[in-house]
């Protein structure tokens, strides 16, 4: 859990570096800065000029290059689980700027409306992803804190102990999609990457997908603490079970690819 987590953006104006990514196979170093909400989609980067970030830390860099340079995907598609904001701290947008497309899927509505307005060319999907049958949830608005917002009671548990508060500011009812159905509906193959980020529910939903049927070249997810290591966390090894290595990292962040499909 990160309290404004979503309240910064990586080297936007300048690339400035102050916390980096630590790439395990390679890659790109970006850093980690405040900067105001853009209001606007940023233009893409010509081939000459240094890349900026739109990740928390960086993990847009590493995924760009990763699926542009090293598999050689000229325009590679995303599902993008827990979107959030269409630029701030999201790591499709830089893909998105430079071409591609893919599936946004988001519960709260604020950002629905807002992932609809600024990425136009993208899916928007206002739901949430479910681990069982059932066809809703519920979904807890924290408040002033919308990056916090979950499905996971244990997560809204541990935030009531450590404020010593209720930061709930409502529950919702918002329908459910498994990620399976996402990507049967939404893509005639399995997307060429997975970014995953919905505060709690990392493990269980990935522990759903169905790898025989779908695998996705990239997958980036929330698997870790400042203290872990990237290739010894249940999500590591979920997806090291399933034929994935751990490529690089950020302090919260781990991206994993195919083995088969690397070099």
């Amino acid at each position: 859990m990160k309290v404004n987590r979503r309240e910064f953006i990586v080297g936007a104006v300048t690339g400035a570096s102050t916390t980096g990514v630590l790439c395990l196979a390679g890659g790109t170093i970006a850093g980690r800065r405040p900067a105001p909400r853009p209001t606007q989609a940023a233009a893409p980067n010509t081939p000459h000029q240094g890349r900026r970030s739109f990740s928390q830390q960086g993990e847009d860099l590493v995924l760009f290059n990763l699926l542009h340079d090293e598999l050689r995907l000229k325009a590679p598609t995303y599902l993008d689980i827990g979107a959030g904001d269409p630029i701030l701290s999201n790591n499709t947008y830089l893909l998105y700027c430079a071409g591609s497309r893919g599936v946004l899927v988001e519960p709260n509505p604020t950002m629905v409306e807002r992932l609809r307005s600024v990425r136009p060319n993208d899916v928007v999907v206002q739901a949430g992803v479910g681990v069982t049958e059932a066809a809703e949830a519920d979904y807890y608005v924290i408040r002033g804190q919308w990056a916090l917002n979950t499905f996971s009671a244990e997560m809204v548990a541990k935030l009531r102990r450590q404020l010593c508060e209720d930061p709930v500011e409502k529950v919702m009812k918002i329908p459910l999609m498994s990620i399976n159905r996402l990507i049967a509906d939404y893509f005639k193959q399995a997307p060429d990457l997975v970014s995953i980020d919905i505060e709690g529910l990392d493990l269980a939903v990935l522990r759903t997908l169905d790898f025989k049927r779908f695998r996705p070249a990239t997958i980036c997810a929330e698997a870790k603490g400042p203290s872990a290591g990237h290739d010894d966390t249940p999500i590591a090894r979920l997806l090291k079970s399933n034929g994935y290595v751990a490529c690089a990292g950020s302090l919260y962040n781990t991206i994993f690819a195919d083995r088969s499909r690397l070099g």
